[in-house]
């Protein structure tokens, strides 16, 4: 929260906020999930030794298994508005009214069939929704994991090392953005990503992640670093992996309740892959 709190109130400066106004937005979404985070944790961080003298339990544990399943509810419920078509046509009218979405736009397909309400399920849609699923699980069995083996900061090192991607990228991006190359990271799915973003801005997220995993997490600095760079590089992955959702169902975003930031799935995407796969060799091997 100090690293987090640090900088949102930085961006929030007059000057930078009107240089950088979707990253300030961006901090301020993220600082909003991860206070709701923290308080679940310090909740439930609660012990309760009345029963037991030398064993300690943790009676509010559930709060944050249900503060993940919230997550996936909302997200789930913002999937299943893009597959039923009178409601994204709603969505698609609510971000153009806020000026987030163009009016028209050469990928966008008719939101309305009056034949049918719910669209046609393609792969896409089943490989996203998976994804989402198994990131839901991952998230609740490695809260699991890591207070089993009394190691509570590795959920956050692995949230800030995720998270803190998207900010490194978009900075990274706007300073040397198509300065090397002059191709996109990926111009059919997302135009805006270049390839610089990408490259040194995992980088630079990897060694913040690492100098707060050292202090998080009782792994050495070239585990530390090794999963950083991993989980930066696997939130690229996540996060074009849901702009190619996004951009299949013709909409900007997946909703409007992270101002600034769009929906749930918008401000998780950089989860999606790097999570799971954290998760599976953490309990593999830790």
């Amino acid at each position: 929260m100090i690293v987090v709190s640090s900088v949102w109130a930085m961006l929030a400066l007059p000057s930078l906020r009107q240089r950088l106004p979707k990253i300030y937005l961006i901090a301020r979404s993220w600082w909003l999930m991860l206070a709701a985070l923290c308080a679940c944790y310090v909740i439930a961080k609660i012990t309760d030794n009345s029963q037991h003298l030398h064993s300690r339990t943790y009676p509010y544990q559930w709060l944050l298994i249900a503060f993940f399943l919230l997550i996936g509810v909302r997200g789930g419920y913002e999937i299943k508005r893009l597959w039923h078509l009178p409601s994204k046509a709603r969505l698609i009218s609510k971000l153009q009214a806020r000026g987030l979405q163009p009016n028209t736009q050469p990928f966008i397909k008719t939101p309305c069939d009056s034949k049918r309400a719910y669209t046609r399920l393609k792969f896409l849609d089943l490989l996203f929704s998976s994804v989402f699923i198994a990131l839901i699980i991952s998230l609740i069995a490695l809260q699991q994991l890591t207070w089993q083996r009394e190691q509570y900061g590795i959920l956050f090192f692995v949230l800030f090392a995720s998270q803190f991607n998207d900010i490194a990228q978009y900075l990274c991006g706007r300073l040397l953005g198509h300065k090397i190359f002059k191709r996109g990271l990926a111009p059919t799915i997302s135009p805006n990503k270049s390839i610089e973003g990408a490259l040194f801005g995992s980088v630079l997220a990897a060694i913040l992640a690492t100098l707060l995993g050292i202090w998080l997490t009782s792994f050495s600095w070239w585990i530390c670093l090794l999963a950083a760079y991993g989980l930066a590089v696997s939130g690229i992955a996540g996060d074009l992996l849901e702009s190619a959702f996004k951009r299949q169902h013709g909409v900007k975003d997946t909703g409007t309740m992270l101002a600034g930031h769009g929906g749930v799935l918008d401000r998780i995407d950089s989860l999606l892959i790097g999570v799971p796969l954290f998760t599976l060799f953490y309990w593999l091997l830790g």
